[in-house]
C-alpha cells in the first residue's frame, strides 16, 4: 500500500495511507472527522476525468494509516498534511477540506506557508469554540458510547429537515469505516475541534478560497460557520448547494463537484 512517513513515536513509525491518480494540477482532499479518504469517491473520478491529479489520504488513526497514540491536535495533523505534500513533491496544489479537515488546511498554511498551494476549498468548515455545548455533548458520548455516537453523527451529517438523504447502505459503509478507527484517535481528534477555528489562521490565508456549504446544513449551519469563515478570508467566494446537508459532497456530488471545478477553472 502507498504510504508516506510523517514521524515516529517511540518504536513506532507513523505513516499515512494515500491514493494518487491522474495527471495535471494537483487537488488534495482532506476528509473530515470521522470519515476516511473513501468519502471522496464521488470526487476522484470526476476530478481525474477533468484533468487533475487527485490525492486522497487517511489521517493518522483512521482508515489504513498508522494508529498512533498521540498527535491528534490540529498542529500535528497540519504537519502531517504538509508532510504528504512535501513527500509527494506536490506544488501548485488546491487543498480541498471537509468539516474538520478545513481547520487542518488553514493551520497547515499558517504553519508552513503557501509555497506549495495555489487555492483552498473549505466545505462546511467547523467553527467551534472551547466550551461549546455541541462539542461537550459529543465528547461525553464519544467516551461512553463511541459507536452509537458515530451512528448518530453520520445521520446528522447527511440529514435535511430531520430526514437522512444519503442512502442507508452508503451511510452504514462510512459508519463501519469510522467505527474501525482507533478509539483514541476518534476521541482525541474530536476534542481538537475546540482549536480548529483560529481567526489568525484565516487572516493569514493568502491564496484564493472557495466556501462551499450545504444550504440546509443543520449540523453546522452556514450562518455560524461558512459565513464566519468567508468573512475572515481576504479572497473568497461562496457557493451554497441547494437542499444539501453538511456532507453535501456525498449527497449532492454533481452540484458540489461543479461548484468546486468551476472555482478551480476560474
Amino acid at each position: 500500500m502507498p504510504r508516506i512517513m510523517v514521524g515516529s513515536e517511540g518504536r513506532t513509525e507513523h505513516s499515512l495511507y494515500y491514493e494518487d491518480f491522474g495527471t495535471g494540477p494537483a487537488v488534495v482532499f482532506v476528509s473530515g472527522w470521522p470519515l476516511t479518504q473513501t468519502s471522496w469517491e464521488a470526487q476522484v473520478r470526476a476530478f481525474v476525468e477533468t484533468g487533475h491529479r487527485v490525492v486522497t489520504f487517511d489521517r493518522r488513526g483512521f482508515g489504513r494509516s498508522t494508529r498512533a497514540w498521540t498527535g491528534y491536535d490540529h498542529d500535528t495533523l497540519a504537519d502531517d498534511l504538509y508532510g504528504l505534500l512535501e513527500g509527494l513533491d506536490i506544488t501548485g496544489a488546491s487543498l480541498v477540506g471537509f468539516s474538520s479537515g478545513c481547520g487542518e488546511i488553514t493551520r497547515c498554511l499558517a504553519a508552513h506557508g503557501s509555497s506549495r498551494v495555489d487555492a483552498v476549498v473549505l466545505a462546511a468548515p467547523l467553527v467551534v469554540a472551547p466550551g461549546d455545548e455541541l462539542l461537550a455533548d459529543l465528547l461525553t458520548a464519544a467516551h461512553r458510547h463511541r459507536v452509537p455516537l458515530l451512528d448518530s453523527v453520520l445521520t446528522r451529517f447527511f440529514s435535511v429537515d430531520g430526514a437522512c438523504v444519503l442512502d442507508e447502505p452508503t451511510r452504514r459503509h462510512h459508519l463501519h469505516l469510522a467505527a474501525c478507527a482507533s478509539a483514541k484517535a476518534t476521541t482525541d481528534s474530536l476534542a481538537a475541534w475546540a482549536d480548529s477555528h483560529r481567526p489568525a489562521d484565516l487572516a493569514g490565508t493568502d491564496v484564493p478560497a472557495l466556501i462551499v456549504h450545504g444550504a440546509c446544513d443543520a449540523f453546522m449551519p452556514y450562518e455560524v460557520s461558512g459565513a464566519v469563515v468567508a468573512g475572515a478570508l481576504a479572497d473568497s467566494r461562496t457557493v451554497l448547494v441547494p437542499q444539501a446537508p453538511h456532507g453535501a459532497h456525498l449527497t449532492h456530488p454533481h452540484q458540489w463537484n461543479e461548484a468546486v471545478l468551476g472555482f478551480l477553472r476560474a
